[in-house]
């Protein structure tokens, strides 16, 4: 494993120096101020212009509750490692790594999705972004009042939080510019150790869309007021691509289920093998020239999601640093720093 491998010593934070070491990309890399701050008009997010840089470590917490019926743990120990590092494959190369600190045993049933009402008004959180990926109806998700005091008490404000869910539910993650006073993932514990899913709901926790996410009109400017919080400090790119799409320019244009409407074409070829049942459609299959999405970004919705370009994890480390400096309704993420031989 790379990450184990390749791990040095553990440092303490330097002092912030400018730009790369030696004004340029080194094989070693950039300083900490090239690779995770220094933002440009050409450069937008940190470390652009840069091989590899400084590894910073995120600590996380994981609520693991008992199954529906309150008997068995929904996962154990060892497929949380074997998932830990199914992250870190994805991660790793970005100079992002996680580890555990913490798991929380909660010797409580996991709410059953099936057994669940909907709730008072405003109790599930209705502006979250949700994948509702691999099962469940869109929308299901886990409110705080359902996840109990022991979710309340554990929680970790300085930590990257993951609750572990029983089957039935969307997984979802919480963007990090909303103002709000939990910020966690959810996952489905049976699939933790061998899907992509806890991988890409931490790419939205970390500041990442959907490679979809403005599908509808490829060569419309992208919502920024969405994300007013930080646009606020981010300059405005020379590139028309990373203000539009999912503001990164090395994801080509992806419009999913939605391609007859925005395109005029069928794209069903692409993910019929992950979402069956598709209603048959007479309109021709898109082209290449027409459509040729990643099936392979972490980020889409297709198949075998295993990687994010260098530009998404430039724009990750841009959001771990802002969460590192923002104390959001008492949330401020902290991590350590190291140094790897890349």
């Amino acid at each position: 494993m790379r990450r184990a491998a390749a791990l040095l010593v553990l440092i303490l934070v330097a002092p912030v120096l400018s730009g790369c070491l030696g004004g340029e990309a080194e094989p070693e890399g950039c300083d900490e101020q090239g690779y995770w701050v220094e933002i440009t008009e050409d450069s937008p997010y940190p470390g652009l212009d840069c091989e590899a840089g400084p590894v910073r470590q995120l600590s996380i917490t994981i609520f693991v509750y008992r199954d529906n019926d309150g008997v068995e743990w929904l996962i154990n120990e060892t497929s949380i490692a074997t998932g830990i590092e199914m992250i870190n494959s994805v991660y790793n190369p970005s100079g992002i790594d996680f580890v555990l600190d913490e798991i929380i045993w909660v010797d409580d049933a996991f709410p059953d999705v099936q057994d669940e009402e909907e709730g008072e008004e405003g109790e599930k959180p209705g502006t979250l972004n949700n994948s509702s990926e691999d099962g469940g109806d869109f929308g299901d998700q886990i409110s705080i009042s359902q996840l109990g005091d022991a979710f309340v008490e554990g929680y970790n404000p300085a930590n990257v939080n993951i609750v572990m869910q029983s089957n039935g539910w969307g997984s979802y993650s919480m963007y990090p510019w909303y103002s709000r006073e939990y910020y966690f993932s959810t996952v489905r514990a049976s699939t933790f150790a061998t899907s992509p899913v806890p991988s890409h709901e931490l790419g939205h926790f970390l500041g990442l869309y959907h490679t979809h996410q403005f599908h509808d009109d490829p060569n419309s400017d992208s919502d920024l007021s969405r994300a007013f919080i930080w646009t606020q400090d981010w300059v405005t790119p020379t590139d028309q691509c990373y203000r539009t799409g999912d503001f990164i320019c090395s994801t080509p244009y992806d419009c999913y289920t939605w391609c007859e409407d925005d395109i005029g074409c069928n794209a069903s070829d692409l993910y019929e093998g992950y979402k069956p049942g598709q209603e048959p459609s007479e309109v021709a299959q898109c082209t290449v020239d027409q459509h040729n999405p990643s099936v392979t970004n972490l980020m889409s919705r297709y198949g075998e999601r295993s990687e994010i370009t260098f530009d998404q994890g430039a724009r990750a480390r841009y959001f771990i640093q802002y969460m590192s400096e923002n104390a959001r309704e008492g949330n401020l993420l902290h991590f350590s720093e190291m140094v790897y031989d890349y």
